[in-house]
């Protein structure tokens, strides 16, 4: 193989590395964090509210704030087990006394940054209020307009382009291949 063969062939092997590895790294596999309310998110003051969360790391505890990253923490999990991709847990939060009636965020924290994303993560809840209700699905058309798609006339034309740009790639490389010396001419 000669010396401008060997150059290209490294050159091109790197460049795709170069886009590769960075890809495969952005692509990895990543927990999302789970946390929300079960069974009713409305709860009197001094009450609690059950909990589900999912998918924190291991090796740190959460902790679950209300109203803010940097809110009181109402509840401490500890450590999350087995696993970090495995990791479930369903508990009661006590809601201060003193809480004003109205919604509310209870936020789960983690000092763990490692594979999870979605932390902090967020569940609603109401304190002596209703939940807000979902509005109305806006009325669709009875009949929907449904197009033949394309006509044969179109599927000609791409099949004639396509072989159009076969065909000038056959030639360019025919022109490429007429090019080099043959291995007799190369020995002359």
């Amino acid at each position: 193989m000669r010396l401008a063969s060997r150059r290209k062939l490294i050159l091109v092997v790197v460049s795709a590395l170069v886009v590769v590895i960075p890809a495969g790294l952005a692509w990895g596999c990543v927990g999302v964090v789970v946390f929300r309310t079960t069974g009713t998110d409305v709860v009197q003051p001094g009450g609690t509210v059950e909990v589900f969360g999912g998918e924190f790391a291991r090796g740190k505890p959460v902790h679950i704030r209300l109203d803010s990253v940097d809110g009181p923490i109402l509840y401490t999990h500890p450590d999350p087990r087995p696993s970090t991709m495995t990791s479930q847990f369903t508990v009661q939060i006590p809601i201060p006394q003193d809480i004003s009636p109205g919604e509310h965020t209870l936020i789960a924290t983690q000092e763990h940054y490692d594979m999870n994303v979605g932390i902090p993560a967020r569940a609603a809840i109401y304190v002596n209020a209703s939940p807000p209700v979902a509005p109305l699905p806006v009325d669709r058309a009875p009949a929907l307009t449904v197009s033949d798609g394309p006509s044969a006339a179109n599927y000609i034309l791409i099949g004639l382009g396509v072989a159009a740009a076969g065909l000038l790639l056959a030639a360019v490389a025919s022109k490429i291949a007429a090019r080099r010396p043959s291995p007799d001419q190369a020995r002359a």
